[in-house]
Order: C-alpha cells, then sequence, then structure tokens
C-alpha cells in the first residue's frame, strides 16, 4: 500500500491561477479543483480535505464568506485555510485571518512561496518537494 499525498482543494475563478498551481503541486498531493464558491464548499463536504488554497474574489460570494463557513462547521473547521489573492495590503489579510485563515499570499507568487506555505500548514508526512524544473 503506497502512501497517499494530501489533499488539497484550490478554489478560485481564474483558469492560469488553477493550472500554475495544478503544476506546482500536482505531483506531491491529490489536488481538487473549484471555480466557484458553492463548488469549492460542495467538494469539501464530499472529500477529507487537508488544506485550501482560496481566492477572495470569487463569481458566487467572497472567499472571507467561504472560510467563515469553512471555520463553523465541526467537521471541517480543523482544515487550515490559506489565502491566495490577487488582493494585497493589510486590510485584506487583517480580513482573511479574522475570517479563520492560517496564511495571506498575494499573487502571483513564486512556486517555492507557495509550496514553503503549503508545507508548513500541512501534515509532516504529506510535505511537497519541488520539481527541479520549477526551481528556475
Amino acid at each position: 500500500m503506497t502512501k497517499q499525498g494530501a489533499k488539497i482543494l484550490v478554489v478560485d475563478d481564474e483558469p492560469a491561477s488553477l493550472e500554475s498551481l495544478c503544476v506546482i503541486l500536482e505531483h506531491g498531493c491529490e489536488l481538487f479543483m473549484a471555480e466557484t464558491a458553492q463548488a469549492g464548499l460542495d467538494c469539501i463536504a464530499q472529500n477529507d480535505i487537508d488544506l485550501i488554497l482560496l481566492d477572495v474574489d470569487l463569481p458566487d460570494q467572497s472567499g472571507f464568506d467561504v472560510c467563515k463557513k469553512i471555520k463553523a462547521g465541526p467537521e471541517t473547521k480543523h482544515i487550515p485555510v490559506i489565502f491566495l489573492t490577487g488582493f494585497e495590503g493589510l486590510v485584506f489579510e487583517a480580513q482573511a485571518f479574522q475570517a479563520g485563515a492560517v496564511d495571506f499570499i498575494t499573487k502571483p507568487a513564486s512556486p517555492y512561496r507557495v509550496l514553503m506555505r503549503v508545507n508548513a500548514h500541512i501534515k509532516n508526512e504529506y510535505h511537497i518537494k519541488l520539481r527541479s524544473d520549477l526551481k528556475s
């Protein structure tokens, strides 16, 4: 029996962001993608997710509201949420942490930065290694 990687959900409505995160994370974990808040919440309800990368600006509702819903659920409150967004500034970071996030990354983010932050918030046995062709 092989050890399975972390189950990471990416909620972002930008196809380019989803594609780039897929390239960064695909070899070290099981990825789930959602382009709307509701699709993300449905995915969480159906899967045992280990970590969520969440955008602030989603078409159907704010990522801050989604994070609050996740943190309010007894079955989901333990899941670390990292905001990965184009919004920057202390106001947005403060809102993210008030909503229950464990981290905040501003786009565009380097692959190495994303991996460092993801690895900091998932279980040690799931640490993801950066592929050598992404280091440059």
